[in-house]
């Protein structure tokens, strides 16, 4: 199982535009809003996610500069569209991934004490390697004991954060 070989010494912590996403849940939640709902506006993100409208287009205009979004339509009010993103870190024998699902995983924390937890305990790292396991969970092909036993830890931490992720990766 690739999972299990993969060197994870190399926080996702540190570093570059992109890590600044991963470190902002609520910027996390507005791409991964925008990305879920194509051509929406800044009034829909306000209301919906019920975050401030000047930390919206705040968010919006880090998150267009870094070519995460793009303006969709030349018009008033401007309607946005996510790009995915799949940016790779690699660092000696460690290789990273950046992914929607992991970006979307990182915005459930604001709303999901048991990934809010696990970032705590695990940091950024922890949750891309349980990201992982939850694609394999989810198709059938590893158990929560499996997670638990090659990342030494409970068989219930690992239950408890493959739930919560079910949904990421089932999205």
């Amino acid at each position: 199982m690739a999972t299990r070989e993969a060197n994870w010494d190399t926080p996702l912590d540190t570093g570059g535009e992109a890590f600044e996403l991963l470190g902002n849940a609520r910027k996390a939640w507005i791409y991964t809003y925008i990305r879920h709902h194509p051509a929406t506006e800044i009034q829909e993100i306000v209301t919906t996610l019920d975050l401030p409208q000047r930390t919206v287009y705040d968010y919006v205009d880090g998150l267009e500069a870094a070519g995460f979004i793009e303006q969709s339509n030349d018009g008033r009010p401007a309607k946005y569209t996510a790009h995915e993103i799949d940016l790779q870190l690699v660092e000696g024998d460690a290789e990273r991934r950046i992914t929607p699902e992991l970006v979307e995983a990182i915005a459930r924390r604001t709303r999901d004490d048991d990934i809010d937890t696990y970032i705590d305990r695990h940091g950024l790292d922890g949750l891309a390697v349980a990201l992982k396991y939850a694609r394999e969970y989810v198709d059938g092909s590893v158990t929560h004991q499996i997670m638990a036993r090659e990342q030494e830890i409970s068989p219930l931490e690992a239950g408890v954060i493959l739930d919560a992720l079910r949904p990421v990766v089932e999205a």
